[in-house]
């Protein structure tokens, strides 16, 4: 499906109906808004692991403006603020109230540009192998750990020169050191990737406010935060290292943030500990989420 949001058209899918009828009685689920990686990719690798959370809540994955089937939009709206408003918008547009939102690594930074730019709209916010700002150095560090200095190599080439021939290169020899695991049973879904947006995202001589991935930092934005956030890492995670889901958690105010470290894991810890990230989720989602219709 799609809606026009902010001057762009969206795609999106709906998993799940939010009016259901339990013992007899029709209840309202939350709204679970789910934010893909990338930039440049779509949804699909992220929907054979949270379909399974249909049974808590109304499941939307949305692409990005310019990422998956989305319309691009003109290049000057690829940034983390436009993206961060385009969640509102299309909540929005939507009717959708006090949304769950679940950002994956660059989703995460888009959640996080929601959240700070708009701090009482979520109910809870999910984080998942995501940063508040870019600490290469970091990710360097784990690269030299997982993959020696080739893939110091390939991962420095690629952050100071975004081509085509370098990306071939990270996708070659530094993305397998993503995950620690092979993540059976978790199929892949055709997928579409614009790398015209990952390019720009990654572009160099941006300014602080420019919302691209040398520049960004919401780190101030999160001491606005309202609700509760939920803030999981793997130790092994090279492209957003466990410190900077822990500097997350540390700028989220009072007992609103719970972080989770999982030792030997990689670039999204639903990936490799499938089983016990489902459990820590459910957990935070709450049995009692559904609120009773008159």
């Amino acid at each position: 499906m799609r809606i026009k949001v902010n001057g762009v058209s969206l795609y999106f899918e709906v998993i799940g109906d939010k009016l259901r009828l339990v013992d007899g009685k029709l209840k309202e689920v939350p709204t679970m808004l789910v934010l893909h990686g990338g930039p440049g990719f779509d949804h699909n690798d992220l929907r054979p692991y949270f379909d399974r959370f249909a049974d808590l809540c109304q499941l939307i994955y949305l692409d990005h403006r310019g990422n998956g089937r989305s319309d691009p939009g003109p290049r000057d709206g690829w940034n983390l603020a436009q993206w961060g408003d385009d969640i509102a918008a299309f909540s929005d547009a939507l009717e959708i109230v006090d949304p769950v939102v679940v950002g994956h690594s660059f989703g995460g930074f888009v959640a996080l540009s929601y959240m700070t730019r708009y701090p009482e709209r979520p109910a809870k916010v999910v984080l998942s192998s995501t940063s508040a700002t870019c600490s290469f150095d970091r990710s360097l560090a784990v690269y030299r750990r997982l993959g020696g200095e080739q893939a110091v190599e390939a991962a420095a080439r690629f952050y100071d020169d975004a081509t085509l021939e370098n990306l071939i290169d990270f996708g070659s020899i530094c993305v397998p050191l993503y995950h620690r695991t092979a993540g059976e049973g978790l199929p892949a879904r055709p997928a579409i990737f614009n790398p015209d947006v990952l390019f720009d995202f990654w572009r160099n001589d941006v300014r602080p406010r420019d919302g691209a991935l040398k520049s960004f930092d919401f780190r101030a934005g999160l001491l606005r935060t309202q609700v509760p956030v939920l803030v999981l890492g793997g130790i092994d995670d090279p492209a957003c290292p466990i410190e900077d889901q822990e500097d997350i958690a540390a700028m989220i105010p009072g007992p609103l943030a719970e972080l989770h470290r999982f030792d030997a894991c990689g670039h999204g810890t639903f990936h490799d500990f499938p089983e016990e990230t489902e459990l820590i989720l459910r957990r935070f989602l709450g049995d009692g989420a559904a609120r009773e219709l008159i």
